[in-house]
């Protein structure tokens, strides 16, 4: 049974975009937020994991949010691409304010959409993600908007036997999810940006996680490395990981700061500061006035339609 901040119906929002998402993405906070789409690169050295009983995965201490998994297998960054350009079909499709978003597409056209190479391979990591996005379960408690369960992908119909249709998917994406998106608590993703890191899950992560933040605070290491799912990894590796994915984020996104500390009173900290660029007076004044992180965000998408 889900319970929530309030007893209205869930439903996919109309959000505030002034020049639209274009081809950039959207996701809640509480997703990017969390250690739900793991940096961890997958495979015979390091398995993914699978969820047979309630697992609390990794969020930010001071958010008071609280996120487990309760079935599936763990995700990654692939998955994150594949749940991100399903949500942006469901923002771009005309079916905000609707309790049913469905989303139909032929397994070519989102490959294509992600930037990869169509072929057999990448069809079928596409078809992995898929299933494992509608098979993951979770449990959230996420402060004033939404306490309950909550599936990412609803229900799913798949290609059959390989045939390639106009629209060999039929998707449905979990309706309880929008409320994550309440009270403005979502972010936009550039699509560029995360071209340019593609190859890097972990600065992947990383970028999405600091753009639901206007102004980040220092932070320890050892904190991201549980966030970006990489628990356990050790230390001395991950830092080394954590500084080269600094400076690729830095680059894509021109952001002033990014990067671990070494002097000053935060050593030993990560800082980023996102101001790309100084101010005047009258635009400081305007930036305090609107939320910061849609209108930087909203205004990328308009340049990369």
């Amino acid at each position: 049974m889900t319970a929530t901040a309030n007893n209205t119906l869930a439903a996919w929002h109309k959000l505030q975009l002034p020049h639209g998402l274009g081809t950039n993405f959207v996701t809640a906070q509480t997703l990017a937020r969390s250690a739900i789409f793991s940096t961890q690169s997958y495979g015979p050295k390091a398995r993914r994991p699978q969820y047979l009983s309630k697992t609390q995965l990794a969020t930010t201490e001071t958010s008071g949010i609280k996120v487990f998994q309760t079935a599936g297998q763990g995700l990654d960054q692939g998955d994150a691409d594949v749940f991100y350009e399903l949500l942006r079909r469901v923002v771009t499709s005309g079916q905000e304010t609707h309790r049913e978003a469905r989303i139909y597409f032929n397994r070519n056209q989102v490959i294509r959409a992600l930037g990869r190479t169509l072929g057999g391979k990448t069809r079928k990591l596409l078809d992995d993600s898929l299933d494992r996005l509608l098979h993951a379960e979770f449990e959230f408690s996420v402060p004033g908007l939404f306490v309950g369960k909550s599936r990412l992908i609803l229900k799913m119909l798949g290609p059959e036997c390989g045939s390639e249709t106009a629209h060999d998917y039929d998707v449905l994406l979990d309706v309880e999810l929008a409320r994550l998106f309440d009270g403005g608590q979502w972010t936009l993703l550039r699509r560029s940006v995360l071209q340019s890191l593609r190859g890097n899950p972990l600065a992947k992560g990383l970028y999405a996680y600091y753009s639901t933040h206007l102004s980040p605070y220092p932070m320890l290491p050892e904190t991201l490395r549980d966030l970006m799912g990489r628990k356990g990894m050790q230390m001395s590796k991950f830092v080394a990981a954590l500084e080269a994915a600094l400076a690729g984020v830095k680059q894509a996104t021109g952001w002033a700061k990014c990067e671990l500390e070494l002097t000053g009173t935060n050593t030993g900290k990560v800082v980023v500061l996102r101001g790309q660029r100084a101010r005047t007076p009258a635009s400081e004044g305007r930036m305090k006035a609107t939320e910061a992180v849609v209108d930087e965000t909203a205004a990328d998408a308009y340049g990369d339609i």
